[in-house]
């Protein structure tokens, strides 16, 4: 059998395994082509060394394939945290580790060639001055060690922010974890924290949780930092037809859809004047690039914009881009049905809400994609009278539906 390890270096050949072969589950031992069956095997023990009891066998015509099956419901944690905690190391980055904490916790705002020295002194460790610095400002970057400049000299000290010191109540800081940690993005930072203070989520269960956001949060992290500092940024995206494709753009926002949990970024392309929306588990990487002078103007066409997107479009993909008008008529019994007016307030985005005569209401709206409200639009069937709009095609395929569905369901 071959030996394997638990522990990566490289966190994306991961991502795209355990999402091709665990979250999709549509891929078996032949269709692995990244390098050699071995590296197959090796891989495949080392992800269900994580996932354990998750993991599900399908023997189909092709070979045997292989899934995560789990209730979401009743999990207390994301086990797909597992996998960043998984990074492999030298035996200098175990040396240097605990050897400059130690060195830290005794002494504050040293420079690198004292701790280099104390190194030698107290330990007898002779390492290159080059090597310190590097895992000095690794652990910077981290935000395990704070950097401060004197003159020429830049001095280290320890972060003493720990999660007993951030609160006098740590009680109070657990509970708060246990909830975020599974309900925003990076949430394996609070599972770390939650490791170190020896808790676990004895509270909160979700019913929608869409566990496998944690594989995009590299992803994620990269375009916030350049919202942020208002860059550019270069990414490598493969598309339904898993074709490679390079591409420039301005990140304006993340949506997630409440419905899927699909997470979108939305990216400006200045070259054809358009915002895209680019699903987070198709992008292969993503660079940072320069600061964009126009960061600001793109800022504010887009906050113009989004109020015509009922989900993720922005319409047709080359300009000019039109908007399209929809309107909806509805039968709702006013004495007894006042929540569905109240759910078409709530729902209906930017639409105006207009009562025609008792018991009778209307919907209208301009958005940029109709196609995208039809799945909305179909939970009121039994209630709507009449839909108009400029996408016909939208509203015959919705009619084309229920006539298939009667067809489907009536007596013979």
């Amino acid at each position: 059998m071959s030996d394997f390890s638990e522990l990566i270096k490289n966190f994306d050949k991961v991502r795209d395994y355990m999402r091709d072969f665990y979250i999709y589950g549509f891929k078996t031992r032949s269709d692995f082509n990244y390098k050699s069956l071995r590296t197959y095997d090796n891989e495949k023990r080392r992800i269900e060394s994580w996932l354990g009891d998750l993991i599900r066998f399908d023997n189909k015509r092709k070979g045997k394939q292989i899934a995560i099956s789990l209730d979401s419901g009743q999990l207390s944690a994301n086990p797909l945290y597992k996998s960043h905690k998984s990074k492999s190391f030298t035996d200098n980055d175990v040396t240097l580790h605990f050897f400059i904490l130690d060195i830290l916790k005794v002494e504050a705002e040293l420079s690198v060639e004292e701790i280099t020295d104390r190194l030698c002194d107290c330990y007898g460790k002779l390492f290159e001055s080059q090597t310190v610095r590097l895992k000095l400002k690794e652990y910077v970057d981290e935000g395990i060690l704070i950097q401060k400049k004197y003159g020429k000299t830049l001095r280290y000290s320890l972060l003493q922010e720990y999660p007993e010191t951030l609160t006098s109540n740590t009680r109070e800081l657990a509970d708060a974890l246990t909830f975020f940690y599974e309900a925003l993005p990076f949430g394996v930072v609070g599972s770390y924290l939650l490791d170190k203070m020896e808790v676990k989520n004895e509270t909160f269960l979700f019913k929608h949780h869409f566990i496998v956001h944690t594989l995009d949060d590299y992803i994620l992290f990269t375009f916030i930092t350049a919202m942020e500092e208002k860059r550019s940024v270069a990414i490598v995206n493969f598309g339904k037809k898993k074709r490679e494709t390079h591409l420039l753009g301005v990140p304006m926002k993340l949506f997630v859809s409440t419905q899927t949990g699909r997470q979108y970024i939305i990216l400006y392309n200045p070259s054809i004047n358009r915002f895209n929306a680019y699903r987070l588990d198709y992008i292969k990487s993503v660079k940072l690039q320069k600061v964009c002078e126009e960061y600001d103007s793109y800022k504010a066409l887009f906050d113009e914009n989004k109020e015509l997107v009922w989900g993720v479009s922005f319409g047709n993909t080359k300009p000019p881009v039109h908007t399209e008008e929809f309107k909806m008529v509805l039968r709702i019994e006013e004495q007894r049905e006042q929540y569905i007016i109240d759910r078409l307030k709530r729902e209906g985005r930017t639409g105006t809400i207009t009562r025609v005569c008792e018991n009778t209401y209307s919907f209208s709206i301009k958005v940029f994609d109709t196609n995208e409200m039809m799945n909305w639009v179909k939970t009121f069937i039994g209630r709507i009278i009449t839909l108009e709009g400029s996408n016909q095609q939208a509203i015959n395929n919705f009619y084309r539906d229920i006539k298939r569905m009667k067809n489907m369901y009536k007596e013979e």
